[in-house]
């Protein structure tokens, strides 16, 4: 019964870290077309890396939900949309405006959680990576 119950928390959980990855990357996206200088954008994809590994990849490893699942995630559509579709929208996503930035490496050396991810993870608030 308990299990149960966490699995459901931790599956809301899923849908809120990839609701606000897709929020972060709506507002991303415009400021990185009207620049110049992708520098400054480094910080938030790391971020958004960061949250796509321990939000939901991390998840989607424990629990092993299958990508037909369904899953509610208010930003991205009304409605239930399955798994694929979300993970589409915020962690492919994530890697097309890292390859744009010429961040992939960087990005996917935090996503397989290399000392890119431990170093973020020291760095960032204590409140929130304890809220991702």
């Amino acid at each position: 019964m308990f299990n149960f119950l966490k699995t459901g928390i931790e599956f809301n959980n899923l849908a809120k870290s990839m609701n606000g990855m897709n929020v972060m990357i709506q507002d991303l996206i415009p400021k990185i077309e009207r620049s110049h200088d992708y520098s400054e954008f480094t910080e938030d994809v790391l971020v958004l890396a960061y949250i796509a590994r321990k939000g939901v990849l991390d998840r989607m490893e424990q629990y092993n939900w299958t990508m037909d699942a369904k899953i509610v995630v208010p930003t991205i559509e009304r409605g239930r949309i399955t798994l694929t579709y979300a993970f589409t929208q915020t962690v492919g996503k994530l890697h097309m405006i890292a390859a744009q930035l010429d961040l992939s490496d960087l990005v996917e050396e935090i996503m397989d959680k290399g000392d890119a991810y431990y170093q973020l993870e020291r760095n960032l608030p204590e409140q929130i990576t304890k809220n991702i």
